[in-house]
């Protein structure tokens, strides 16, 4: 029997340093490798940020920011003088045993920041007026790291690195450059370990919660409070989750429309329900006060009544109903003040 190999694809085809397989195929993310691969492909050609993000589908900043990473472990150079970007590879071997007779250059069009372009615009005999120094103010929000930096704490610790992997995998998408350095943000700025950060991740894809900006937002109340180890994770995520059951509880009892419940509404759900320990029917009943009263529902109103039930250790409907009853006390033999607790509650006292 005769066998033959059909070269097919194998007619064209480019080659691929064995050190991307061997020790970054696990740290690299998914645009990284397609960007490499993309660019390998097209040796010796002239392109620029825009031909290969076209090619790739995804935007030139983050094209840009996965070549950072290949340029962050050497795989590929930058010339200085020439702004041509090079393959790093050794002058007088290359793959499949072919010698090279010169180092292959490809070229891309490099585009200077702003801030070297300033540098170069530096107006000349022109004096320097001294200035007193202001004080910094401080940040609204901390600054996220560059792609540059992540792709050197991806190389330098497998943590990282694992971290990116697996949050594509919790998020079920392929996170861009600047979702993943808002989570070396996590760890870095917020001091969160990166098996909380994933903990962190679960739990919001569980509630549907998989915005970046969201995630920062929990992330940095986790930082603030101190939520920096598995333990006190676990903690925080059961005590989050009770607070979203007792929140569904409240929706059920009282007929709102189902919606995703604010801060404000879970604090609540969780003083009346798991604080407090009020039943369903001793929350419906406040409600029906409050729209007796108000005509509406007011989340402050209900929570008034509730609140002061709860110190006076009124619990059941019937003491309630009890409660409810105008009560008078005499002051003197000649005066008398009347407590009506329906006028109360039926006040502006409490409205939003």
């Amino acid at each position: 029997m005769n066998y033959k190999m059909n070269l097919g694809a194998w007619n064209s085809i480019f080659a691929v340093p064995c050190s991307v397989v061997d020790e970054h195929i696990k740290l690299a993310g998914a645009a990284q490798l397609k960007v490499l691969l993309w660019f390998l492909r097209h040796a010796g050609e002239n392109f620029c940020d825009e031909d290969m993000a076209s090619a790739l589908s995804m935007s030139p900043a983050d094209a840009r920011d996965s070549m950072q990473y290949w340029i962050a472990t050497g795989i590929i150079t930058i010339d200085k003088e020439s702004g041509s970007i090079t393959p790093s590879v050794n002058e007088t071997s290359a793959p499949f045993g072919f010698k090279l007779t010169e180092k292959p250059t490809f070229t891309a069009k490099i585009e200077p920041k702003a801030e070297t372009l300033k540098a170069e615009i530096t107006p000349v005999e022109q004096p320097i007026e001294k200035k007193q120094s202001e004080p910094k103010k401080p940040l609204s929000r901390p600054q996220k790291p560059d792609s540059a930096h992540l792709a050197e704490r991806m190389v330098a610790d497998p943590s990282i690195a694992f971290l990116m992997q697996e949050a594509d995998n919790i998020l079920g998408r392929m996170t861009s450059n600047a979702d993943k350095c808002t989570l070396l943000m996590l760890n870095e700025y917020y001091g969160l370990p990166v098996e909380v950060i994933i903990m962190l991740l679960q739990y919001l894809q569980d509630m549907g919660k998989t915005n970046m900006k969201y995630i920062e937002k929990v992330a940095e109340s986790w930082g603030d409070n101190e939520i920096t180890t598995v333990d006190r994770a676990e903690k925080e995520i059961m005590r989050m989750t009770n607070s979203r059951t007792a929140f569904r509880l409240i929706v059920q009892t009282i007929g709102l429309e189902e919606h995703s419940p604010t801060d404000k509404e879970l604090k609540q759900a969780e003083r009346w329900v798991n604080e407090w320990h009020f039943t369903a029917d001793m929350i419906r009943e406040a409600y029906e006060r409050c729209v007796d009263a108000k005509g509406k529902y007011i989340p402050n109103y209900v929570e008034s009544i509730l609140e002061r039930w709860h110190k006076a250790h009124i619990t059941t409907i019937e003491q309630a109903k009890a409660e409810k009853k105008p009560k008078r006390a005499k002051f003197s033999s000649e005066s008398e003040a009347t407590y009506d607790l329906e006028a109360y509650e039926n006040s502006s006292i409490f409205d939003e």
